[in-house]
């Protein structure tokens, strides 16, 4: 038995699902299996392809950390056997299309295995409760400050369409271009270079914001995020912030204007400027946010310069991982072959592992 779920990219809005901002997204035609088969016993046995080692955990144990890469299923077990009765586990091992760093590898092999034990259990998830198990896993098990843009891309998304989520209310609208496959392409670059959210720099870079938040002094308090905080209050009160303070809510507020003017350029098939606005989200990224790691940053550097590109940024929180491009088309091979060249030449141990790959926008996973 299977389950797949894709990879998400996030054109614009990054760094900002967490102070519950307005952001991109879709998935990809490029995921994750998991390849399984029932146990007619509360066990879970797994492997993977991209990881060392068999994990094996009973329903009953405890389910507290145990810091390796089966920490996320854990925690979705022990999410789900609060309100659910679970008595058949599974042996299974994870194959991933993609090096995990950026694609939100993490979300998509939790979907899978979320919907093989919902599948195995007789259970039925609406596409909101699966958003909201993978949220508690990561947020509240995993100890990670995220937010919901990886499963609701991994879940909602629509084919040839770019998913626009507002991740305070929820409002989601998946907006398709019938013209964008004709002439433009994403592709995904992977640096060569894997990370992890755990070990990196993100929660840290989310305490920043939350520090801007409370020091502009905003009586309004709906979510306690920097989303509370007006564009007009914010430019009028900035210079009270410190330094870093300033540096990290210029990125949020930039960003999430530069969501709304893709939002326009997406429906309008007006890529010059949806381009331009990716490669002014990853200089924030690199300036404001300090995300970015020196693999990526070369990375961005050649890519935004090679003709046929028309914008590039980091994917997931730029603390190495992969970067995607959004390019012409008909000049795919070429512009291939020089960010290939360009960065190997920089990085020439990176020969088998730094990859190249075009996309689709793609319907999320089938639950």
């Amino acid at each position: 038995m299977k389950t797949y779920c894709p990879y998400r990219i996030c054109p614009l809005g990054a760094h900002i699902d967490h102070q519950y901002g307005v952001v991109s997204g879709a998935a990809i035609d490029l995921g994750i299996t998991l390849d399984y088969e029932v146990l007619n016993y509360p066990k879970i046995i797994l492997s993977s392809l991209d990881y060392e080692g068999t994990i094996l955990f009973d329903f009953k144990d405890d389910l507290e950390q145990n810091h390796d890469w089966a920490d996320y299923f854990r925690g979705v077990i022990k999410i789900l056997k609060k309100n659910y009765l679970l008595t058949k586990g599974l042996k299974g091992c994870f194959q991933g299309d993609l090096p995990s760093g950026g694609i939100s590898s993490s979300s998509a092999s939790q979907i899978a295995f979320l919907s093989a034990i919902c599948k195995i259990n007789e259970i039925h998830l609406s596409k909101e409760e699966v958003i909201h198990i993978v949220y508690q896993t990561e947020h509240d098990y995993m100890d990670l400050s995220v937010g919901i843009l990886d499963p609701s891309c991994e879940v909602l998304s629509v084919k040839n369409s770019l998913l626009f989520l507002d991740t305070l209310t929820n409002y989601h609208q998946t907006i398709e271009n019938e013209a964008f496959d004709k002439g433009y392409q994403f592709l995904v670059l992977f640096s060569g270079v894997k990370r992890k959210l755990v070990n990196s720099k993100y929660n840290t870079r989310v305490e920043e914001l939350q520090s801007a938040y409370h020091h502009l002094h905003m009586d309004i308090k709906k979510c306690h995020k920097l989303r509370d905080i007006p564009d007009y209050y914010y430019h009028e009160n900035k210079d009270n912030l410190g330094q870093i303070e300033q540096k990290r809510s210029e990125h949020y507020f930039s960003e999430m204007e530069r969501v709304r003017k893709g939002l326009k350029a997406w429906r309008d098939n007006d890529m010059m400027t949806f381009g331009g606005l990716m490669n002014q989200s990853c200089i924030s990224s690199i300036h404001n946010y300090e995300s970015g790691s020196p693999y990526l940053i070369h990375l961005f550097e050649i890519t935004k310069e090679v003709n046929g590109v028309l914008g590039t940024r980091f994917l997931g929180a730029g603390f190495n991982g992969s970067s995607l491009a959004l390019v012409e088309k008909s000049k795919i091979e070429r512009i291939i072959k020089e960010i290939t060249t360009r960065y190997l030449n920089i990085y020439p141990e990176l020969k088998n592992l730094f990859k190249i790959y075009p996309i689709l926008l793609t319907n999320g996973a089938e639950l």
